[in-house]
């Protein structure tokens, strides 16, 4: 597989050990470009993206699934959706002087960048399933850190991760490289739940020791890399998923949502004869006139 934009799952042989491994390329880039953001926004955005997309792969359902970060400090908030497990799309809030002013030290260090803040999940499925939303302060100093801490205190599967971003259009744009450990049945021996402790080990060292070059290398196909990561264990590959950036804005759902304010507070909006929205996600405008409501 040469192609990006893609979630691969996959699956370690002959161990409880199962994956992710999300790499975007012009589907990334295009959220980013849609938006005027600084750098320093821009690696939170791209980051956020991939970490969304291999959670939302993880949970077999329809709907949306959403990934916001919100905090007191320069970076006011951020927002991941993800439709189906495939359609994405982002935005963020900010200060502007405030990013401006962050040492580069501190502009890689979540903590810095969103101050005091919450790292929450949000699955919702279009039918059956209930609601689900997980809520986790920002802990550590990078987005990594604090998904591990969200598992952990979630009593979720054990899970190890690593994220990548880039700046450079001549890498991809964002990666995550995500593991976690299936539960043992509860006949296993002693021995067996050794043997299963020493390959989870192996396995997150292997997943802590993965380059950023690697990660956004466009000459390392999806399959290359992960044969280079588990080729002693081996590693089983299912179908990928592909991804796209598409926006759910439309000028009908932008026509409901002004339909539901009073025709007074629409008088308010009107600018040069016409309500105009833009959208935050993707930057299209949507224009009306009054008469149209």
């Amino acid at each position: 597989m040469t192609s990006f934009d893609t979630v691969v799952p996959f699956q370690l042989e002959n161990s409880a050990v199962r994956g992710r491994l999300v790499r975007l390329d012009a589907q990334a880039w295009k959220i980013i470009d849609q938006h005027n953001y600084p750098t320093v926004v821009n690696g939170f955005l791209a980051q956020a993206t991939a970490l969304g997309i291999a959670l939302a792969n993880c949970f077999k359902f329809d709907g949306l699934f959403t990934l916001q970060i919100t905090g007191d400090g320069p970076l006011r908030i951020l927002v991941i959706d993800i439709e189906d497990q495939k359609f994405v799309r982002g935005c963020a809030r900010f200060e502007e002087n405030q990013i401006q002013s962050l040492s580069p030290q501190d502009s890689k260090n979540i903590q810095k960048v969103f101050g005091q803040g919450t790292l929450v999940f949000t699955i919702d499925p279009k039918t059956g399933e209930d609601r689900y939303q997980g809520v986790v302060e920002l802990t550590g100093k990078t987005l990594s850190e604090t998904t591990h801490h969200f598992f952990r205190q979630s009593e979720q599967l054990e899970t190890g991760i690593v994220l990548a971003h880039s700046s450079d259009q001549h890498e991809l744009a964002c990666a995550a490289l995500m593991i976690q450990r299936l539960p043992l049945p509860h006949t296993v021996s002693a021995e067996e739940k050794d043997e299963a402790d020493d390959q989870w080990i192996h396995a997150l060292s292997i997943v802590g020791s993965t380059t950023r070059k690697e990660l956004l290398d466009r000459n390392l196909s999806n399959t290359d890399l992960l044969y280079r990561l588990f080729w002693e264990g081996g590693v089983r590959t299912y179908d990928a998923q592909a991804i796209e950036a598409r926006c759910r804005c439309s000028q009908v759902k932008i026509r409901d949502m002004l339909d539901g304010f009073s025709a007074l507070d629409r008088k308010e909006m009107v600018f040069d004869d016409k309500i105009t929205v833009t959208c935050e996600f993707c930057g299209v405008g949507y224009s009306f006139a009054e008469d149209d409501f």
